[in-house]
């Protein structure tokens, strides 16, 4: 998975990106206002390249491996199904990880010689959730990858993924709000948060960065929840469930394709 082009190019990509942001968050004229702009334009790249990243690599591999036979002729080993499915999510969890740590690491080098007035602490917290995001959508491939019969139906099923719940989801969300009642606009709002892990992502880490304010006041009510104790345990448990479901289901599936054969 390292000597993957798609890999590469991600990376390159996604480091030329962070890169340009902590620079431009460092230097004057750049249009850049401090603290909220660049946050903005580092969670819009996090949110819009790492679901698709992960959605890519991991979908195209594991389809790969099965319209190869590859993944048929391990499983012919005596080696549980379990033990190949989680083996395979951590190679290419190590494989974004590594992608992502250089970008990172790099935008961070850009501060360290520039100098400026970006906090690490606040790289730091953006690379944390970028794992997270990277962690839930690579579980999301693996199921993908294991229902796609062929490279060419995985990627579409990826894109049509990607597209959803990154780009027509909030759309969807809003056009809804317009027919619900106040009463129940915020429970609606609530609920389609934890129904989409990429506005889970953008919602816990607007909070974390002390945000709050961009969702207005309208929505305070949610806010202050969200970042209680109630809201943040519910967050943890969301990102435990839409990492862990997929990964089991993959295993189920593999597992009755095993038995099928």
């Amino acid at each position: 998975m390292m000597r993957s082009h798609w890999l590469a190019g991600f990376g390159l990509l996604f480091s030329s990106l962070a890169v340009m942001v902590a620079f431009l968050g460092n230097t004057g004229g750049t249009g850049f206002d401090g603290f909220n702009r660049m946050t903005a334009s580092l969670l819009n790249i996090n949110l819009l390249l790492i679901p698709l990243l992960s959605l890519l690599i991991g979908s195209l591999f594991l389809s790969g491996e099965k319209e190869d036979r590859g993944l048929t002729l391990l499983l012919t080993y005596p080696i549980s199904p379990w033990a190949v499915i989680l083996g395979k999510y951590a190679g290419l969890f190590a494989a974004v990880w590594s992608v992502l740590t250089f970008g990172y690491g790099a935008a961070l080098l850009v501060i360290f010689f520039v100098g400026g007035g970006v906090s690490v602490s606040l790289l730091v917290l953006f690379y944390m959730y970028s794992i997270l995001l990277a962690a839930i959508f690579l579980s999301l491939a693996m199921m993908i990858g294991i229902v796609a019969k062929t490279r060419f139906q995985a990627l579409g099923i990826s894109l049509i993924v990607w597209a959803f719940l990154v780009l027509f989801y909030e759309f969807i969300i809003m056009g809804l709000s317009i027919f619900i009642v106040k009463q129940l606009l915020l429970p609606m709002l609530t609920v389609s948060i934890f129904l989409n892990p990429v506005e889970l992502i953008r919602v816990q880490s607007i909070l974390s960065l002390d945000g709050a304010s961009v969702f207005g006041p309208r929505l305070y009510d949610l806010t202050i929840w969200a970042d209680g104790l109630i809201g943040k345990t519910l967050f943890v448990f969301a990102v435990l469930l839409w990492t862990i479901l997929p990964v089991l289901y993959s295993v189920y599936r593999t597992k009755r394709g095993v038995e099928d054969e």
